[in-house]
């Protein structure tokens, strides 16, 4: 018995033995996940002078490898401005004519319009802003974005819908200061806006 007590405790797979040998290093994994590449946005300008002549531009973002799609590595780069931003950034804005101010009015419509609809309501207030004096009319479409809260809006017919999201329009244009009002009244009255807010832009002077 004293034999085998010795033996074992000579044998290379005795406890304390094993104690003599250094710890294997703990193996690490990373996993890095990448989300699902976002889809281009699509922004559609519409610009409008006093003429009668409607010219529709539409300039497609890429958006890959931005923010959009995910962000950037630590060790990477943000890559180049893309073809579609350095155009917008490089577009000369159009000087103020003497007598107006330049506004931006943005307006929600109702989600469920069709393209036609969107179309003609768009024509509708660029008409109007023409009527009242407006100059270098433009209408950038954001397409449907989920509301922040729910909008209850009561049409004429004494309907009430609520509305979690709506179609964003951005009007920018120039125009006389009187006209504003009547702008107002019209979209405050129509069954097509849900909200709607004109703001006059303020050029910011640097010394």
């Amino acid at each position: 018995m004293a034999s085998a007590t010795s033996s074992l405790t000579k044998s290379p797979f005795c406890p304390h033995r094993l104690a003599q040998f250094s710890p294997l290093p703990i193996l690490s994994f990373t996993h890095s996940i990448k989300p699902i590449p976002a889809k281009s946005k699509s922004l559609t300008s519409i610009r409008r002078d006093n003429s009668a002549t409607l010219t529709v531009k539409a300039q497609t973002l890429d958006f890959s490898g931005s923010f959009f799609e995910g962000g950037f590595g630590l060790d990477e780069d943000p890559p180049s401005t893309g073809p579609g931003l350095t155009a917008l950034e490089d577009k000369e804005e159009p000087q103020c004519p003497p007598g107006l101010r330049q506004y931006e009015s943005m307006v929600i419509l109702r989600p469920d319009m069709s393209e036609d609809e969107r179309l003609a309501l768009t024509q509708k207030y660029e008409e109007i802003l023409v009527a009242g004096g407006g100059m270098y009319i433009e209408v950038f479409n954001r397409g449907i974005i989920p509301l922040a809260y729910g909008i209850r809006k009561k049409n004429k017919a004494g309907e009430t819908n609520t509305y979690f999201d709506g179609i964003y329009l951005l009007f920018t244009y120039f125009t006389k200061p009187e006209s504003i009002e009547a702008l107002g009244v019209s979209l405050n009255t129509d069954d097509d806006v849900t909200r709607s807010s004109t703001f006059k832009i303020r050029k910011r002077k640097y010394d």
